[in-house]
């Protein structure tokens, strides 16, 4: 206590301090240290010599992750520092079986175990749900700053819907934050690396009185650009990122617990253009045919790229705010309530240029923000081998996703002699969903435990939306005149209602247009479940056998209709999941060997798909594939075979298909897609690392290391589009540098693809051409970190 005292004059004027600096090139750790509370501890020592054990809080409980009956990739933070990893895209580097690809809307789409929603709408539920030590993130466009400060990271993958809710078909990202320190405790990270990237982190943590401590962290990443267009010569990719999180952790009493964390963060980065490579003319046969095709081959390479220039920088400002509040309050040795109340909001304002030219094909100006409100109440208690959970929660989200698409040189904004242009699609939303849930474990015999779990929810879901006539020339002066002559030719001899600037031009199945937002109501309820054994094996292994099912919430597209129709939403979809996995230290604890095998019946799987027209033909839309099945395994080995020496692998093999079928392809033919794998889901994906540290004198150590991450060839649609397909690829990282025996400094080089690798990530068909998002070229830097 006295410690406490005597820190508490620095770190109040270190915490002051640090505020401060906060909109400068921030401090921040990624390698966070240990905190007070148990749910933030990374490690617990080793049963004997050999790999510590990993403490993870995946049932909303402390226990080794051993004891849990679950796949779980589970990540400390100086784990991810190593890696690179400052994103929750990056965590594909070290999760086999997850994939996160761009969008050109500046929604991230997260799939794991080929449970994926390939949807761009701001406000679509995820099937891949993100949280802050169990604060929900509910749209995926929140979750890029998760990484910041953390103590680890938790990947659960399968259904979740019994403790985590709906939307957690595919798994969920559990971001658990450093705490704060009953000792003063400090530290800063900068990074120097190819394209003038500069990454500075800290923190500052420790007691302000003997029951109030905090924690202050701050990141801020600025580069040089990494993209250049292959006709003007223009580069792109500048980074402005920051990022900042605060903690304080109040304990009054032994009973009742207080944290409130709030944080955030602000990205005026550039946006990522695509690369074209090939075009597909959509109408042929008018003015904007020929300069399309006029345009040249675009180099493929890494960098390579192209864009508009003569509209808006390619740039986004995003903006994220979080707070929550959590409350422990013990009501008896055995008995614990607890409170969750968060405030989310997120604010983007974006220009993407989706058709990788320096035409207007298809350039898209986005204006987003999202509202979330949530409340999660639950009592957890433990009695006689009996352990239980029971709970109610509540959410409020409120989202606006409008966006501007500037399309005057496309083709298909021609309808015979006339000439389209700039449209904009709207979609609002209002969502109410409310749960309760539980879950009971009960251990029949001694190491036999048996497990079961509910959780009904009942969702709510106000919509307005429709397509805007854009302004200008290529808007009210051109578009409009379009639907007003079509409403000659499906109402002729009938008064033409006339579309102004701002009104709704979609033409309802009567051939009038909307004017206003197009209303519509999506209520919905399911009820998850789960039901399991396990068995603790000698040498604290365990073998464990469930089944669950899981849904994800339905929902209305974003897109700019011709007609009325393709606003409709798609209902909520299910999976019913099978594992049986085990997990197994060996030989001392020197390895650990995990493995699991699941089948996934998949129900009524929501896609981007089309519907047909009889005036407009293949139309943009949301539709639902009947019945689809996911088989696969997992196999993991960790190995330790001396101090400072380990070997990590893990792979794991997917089967996807769809099973029945029939919808229309890009031509508007009706086919069976029977037999199609789903996209973003490749067969093989494997994970690798491997480190050596050594001593070089009695104060310095050294250390080398290398990683490595393959994904074989996958698509980025349902069906066999040549255009569309993701070839495999393997990345290479190496590592090395020296750091002092008690790691109060570290200076590292590193290197991140170091072959210079070519691949993508995705690809997409708009308009008239198809483009491939790539990923970055090799990248080399240097990195020094101190802890005070």
């Amino acid at each position: 206590m006295n410690r406490a005292f005597a820190c508490n004059g620095r770190f109040a004027r270190l915490l002051l301090a640090s505020s401060a600096l906060a909109p400068m090139p921030g401090w921040a750790q990624t390698a966070g240290s240990q905190a007070a509370e148990p749910q933030a501890t990374e490690t617990a020592p080793p049963t004997s010599s050999g790999i510590a054990e990993i403490i993870v809080t995946a049932q909303k409980r402390s226990q080794s992750i051993n004891e849990v009956p679950l796949s779980i990739t589970a990540a400390s933070g100086e784990q991810l520092l190593q890696a690179g990893i400052s994103s929750t895209a990056d965590l594909a580097k070290i999760v086999p079986g997850l994939t996160a690809q761009p969008s050109p809307f500046n929604t991230p789409i997260y799939t794991l175990r080929g449970i994926g929603f390939v949807e761009f709408s701001l406000a679509t539920p995820p099937t891949v749900a993100v949280y802050t030590d169990e604060v929900p993130l509910p749209f995926s466009a929140m979750t890029k700053a998760a990484a910041l400060d953390v103590a680890r990271v938790e990947v659960l993958k399968g259904p979740q819907g019994t403790l985590f809710g709906q939307n957690t078909t595919g798994g969920a990202i559990n971001f658990v934050a450093a705490k704060p320190t009953q000792d003063f405790q400090a530290g800063a990270d900068l990074s120097y690396s190819r394209f003038d990237t500069i990454d500075a982190q800290g923190f500052v943590s420790g007691p302000i009185t003997p029951n109030l401590l905090a924690r202050f962290s701050a990141r801020a990443i600025r580069s040089g650009p990494w993209q250049k267009s292959s006709s003007t010569g223009d580069e792109l990719g500048n980074r402005r990122e920051t990022q900042a999180r605060l903690l304080l952790d109040w304990q009054p009493t032994d009973t009742l617990k207080v944290a409130l964390n709030v944080n955030g963060w602000l990205d005026k980065s550039d946006s990522q253009a695509p690369q074209r490579t090939e075009t597909f003319i959509s109408a042929p046969g008018n003015p904007n045919e020929a300069p399309i095709r006029a345009l040249p081959p675009q180099p493929l390479t890494s960098r390579s790229a192209d864009w508009t220039t003569d509209l808006f920088p390619l740039k986004h400002d995003d903006r994220f705010v979080q707070a929550s509040l959590r409350v422990d309050y013990d009501l008896s040795d055995t008995v614990t309530l607890t409170s969750i109340s968060a405030y989310n909001h997120y604010r983007t304002e974006s220009f993407q240029d989706y058709d990788a030219t320096p035409l207007q094909i298809a350039d898209i100006l986005t204006d987003g923000k999202v509202t979330s409100l949530s409340q999660e109440l639950r009592l957890t208690g433990t009695s006689a081998g009996l352990r239980w959970i029971v709970g109610a929660n509540y959410q409020r989200d409120k989202t606006r996703d409008h966006a501007t698409y500037y399309a005057t040189d496309a083709t298909t904004h021609y309808v015979g002699p006339m000439e389209g242009g700039n449209v904009s699609p709207v979609n609002d939303s209002l969502i109410k969903t409310a749960a309760l849930f539980a879950n009971v474990e009960y251990e029949v015999i001694p190491n036999l435990t048996v497990q079961a779990g509910l959780r009904y929810t009942d969702s709510r879901r106000d919509n307005a939306s429709c397509a805007l006539v854009g302004p200008g020339p290529g808007g009210n002066e051109s578009f409009a005149p379009i639907f007003e002559f079509l409403q000659t030719l499906i109402r002729p001899g009938q008064p033409v209602v006339p579309i102004a600037e701002g009104q709704c031009y979609s033409l309802t199945a009567e051939g009038f247009p909307l004017i206003t937002p197009l209303k519509a109501k999506l209520n919905e309820d399911n009820l998850s479940w789960r039901a399991g054994v396990n068995y603790k094996t000698g040498n604290r292994g365990l073998i464990y056998a469930t089944v669950s099912r899981g849904y994800k919430a339905g929902s209305f597209p974003t897109v700019a209709p011709a007609t009325a129709k393709e606003l409709a939403p798609v209902a909520q979809e299910s999976i019913t999941a099978y594992e049986v996995g085990f997990k197994q230290p060996l030989f001392d604890h020197a390895v650990q060997l995990n493995g699991a095998v699941f089948y996934y019946d998949y129900k009524d799987k929501q896609l981007r798909g089309r519907i047909l027209d009889q005036i407009f033909g293949p139309l943009d839309a949301l539709v639902q594939v009947p019945k689809s099945r996911v088989k696969g395994a997992e196999l993991e080995v960790v190995i330790q075979p001396a101090d400072g020496l380990h070997l990590n692998v893990a792979g794991t093999y997917l089967d996807t298909e769809i099973t029945r079928f029939t919808g229309f392809n890009q031509s508007g033919e009706l086919a069976d897609f029977s037999g199609a794998r789903f996209p973003f889901s490749p067969k093989w994906s494997v994970v690798a690392d491997a480190g050596y540290d050594f001593p070089l004198t009695p104060s310095m150590q050294g250390f080398v290391g290398a990683s490595a991450n393959y994904n074989s060839r996958t698509t980025a649609s349902i069906g066999d589009i040549p255009q569309l397909a993701i070839r495999a690829y393997t990345l290479v990282d190496l590592r090395a540098g020296v750091h002092a025996p008690d790691d109060s400094w570290r200076f590292s080089v590193w290197g991140r693809n170091v072959f210079n690798k070519y691949y993508w990530t995705s690809a997409f068909q708009t308009q008239d051409v198809y483009v491939r998002y790539t990923g970055r070229p090799a990248t080399y830097g240097a990195t020094f970190s101190y802890r005070f």
